[in-house]
């Protein structure tokens, strides 16, 4: 029997809600959703709402909604949770970083 290495991450989550009727907690409801569906566990979360950002590489978007999750999971969660939200615009960017 082999024991399954679990890593813990912090992933930082950069929301873009201009464009979407849902809003921070229902983004954040659906990445816990799909964290769940990768099999990663969430420990906690933290909203740090709008941000400003230090360099815009876009002028109409000079700020983002800023979410903090703390997880564990094998070491193939930053990749596929990036894969899973890559083509939800309602995230604009993720940062998966290990504990």
């Amino acid at each position: 029997m082999s024991a399954v290495i679990t890593n813990n991450y912090k992933a930082t989550f950069i929301l873009d809600l201009r464009e979407s009727e849902d809003d921070a907690a229902k983004v954040q409801a659906d990445i816990k959703e799909v964290l769940h569906s990768i099999g990663a566990e969430e420990s906690s979360s933290e909203d740090l709402g709008m941000r400003d950002f230090a360099r815009a590489a876009d002028r109409r978007y000079k700020q983002g909604h800023y979410l903090e999750v703390y997880l564990s999971g094998p070491g193939s969660v930053p990749a596929t949770l990036k894969e899973k939200l890559r083509l939800d615009k309602r995230v604009n960017r993720i940062f998966v970083e290990a504990l």
